[in-house]
């Protein structure tokens, strides 16, 4: 009886670990700034996934659970989001990519695989060009469609009275101009509404530094795919061509595009399982070539 009771001890014990590792957040610090993650597995390779803007680590949760088994998996808030901190008063990407630098410095992450949504797109090529020994590969999901360019001046107008009407009225501009572009017609209402609620409850004074941090890195994507140490890899849906001329002119490394049909800006939870079955290949791809 003792040893049936020991064995259901044990499980409980295992159980419960595998639960906490699993869902319980905890942290980094870097400049005295807490970096929130959540990490799951023992496997060789690390998954180190990074959300986009105004959303959040638990948007990987279909990726957690699919990837654990077979690999080490990180997920991370990026600081200003999510449950990471905000006492920050550089918002650039430079920044962003020294936190990812010191994820994997301080957690001792190896053979880790970049995984970047939107904006950090422009964070994975900045890794990629600053610290290339970091990772052995870098994934974009949905962004780097083609590289951005300096503005014109009629462009960086635009944008300037673009972040004018975003900095007056937050919520009205979000969703008059950009709720538009983030979903497609078929999107699930609950994954609008998680989305949106995300952007609305967000520090929209950090949000929009952001955005503007954005503006002015995206501007620098050429030479940052010149500067490229690792073969581009993009999961994107379909529904935004892709300028494959562009990216063969400037990923001097090569790139490599595979797609999930007819989703909006959030493939990874609107269509999970073909995001996985996509994602598991690139993840293959980046093995052979080490």
């Amino acid at each position: 009886m003792r040893s049936v009771l020991n064995y259901f001890l044990v499980l409980i014990l295992l159980v419960a670990c595998n639960q906490a590792n699993h869902n319980s957040p905890v942290e980094i610090t870097r400049n005295d700034l807490k970096i929130s993650y959540n990490i799951c597995g023992t496997g060789d390779t690390t998954l180190l996934f990074v959300h986009g803007w105004c959303i959040n680590k638990e948007y990987w949760e279909p990726q957690v659970n699919y990837f654990c088994p077979k690999y080490k998996v990180v997920t991370i808030d990026l600081p200003g989001f999510g449950q990471s901190g905000k006492n920050r008063a550089d918002w650039s990407f430079d920044e962003y990519t020294d936190d990812i630098k010191a994820v994997v410095e301080q957690l001792k992450l190896k053979n880790v695989i970049l995984i970047g949504h939107s904006m950090s797109g422009d964070i994975i090529l900045n890794v990629s060009n600053k610290y290339p020994s970091l990772v052995i590969g870098i994934v974009g999901i949905d962004n780097l469609h083609e590289p951005g360019s300096p503005f014109t001046p009629e462009q960086a107008k635009g944008y300037n009275d673009f972040f004018d009407t975003l900095s007056t009225g937050f919520d009205s501009t979000v969703n008059n101009y950009m709720k538009s572009s983030l979903f497609q017609p078929s999107t699930d209402t609950a994954v609008v509404n998680r989305v949106m609620n995300n952007v609305f409850t967000a520090d929209s004074s950090i949000a929009i530094q952001v955005l503007k941090s954005l503006s002015v890195i995206s501007q620098k994507e050429k030479p940052l795919m010149l500067g490229l140490a690792h073969k581009l890899y993009l999961l994107n849906s379909d529904v935004v061509p892709i300028k494959t001329d562009s990216l063969n002119k400037y990923c001097m490394k090569g790139f490599h595009v595979e797609l999930v049909h007819g989703t909006g800006h959030y493939p990874m939870i609107e269509k999970p399982e073909e995001f996985n079955t996509a994602l598991q290949k690139i993840i293959n791809e980046i093995g052979k070539r080490e």
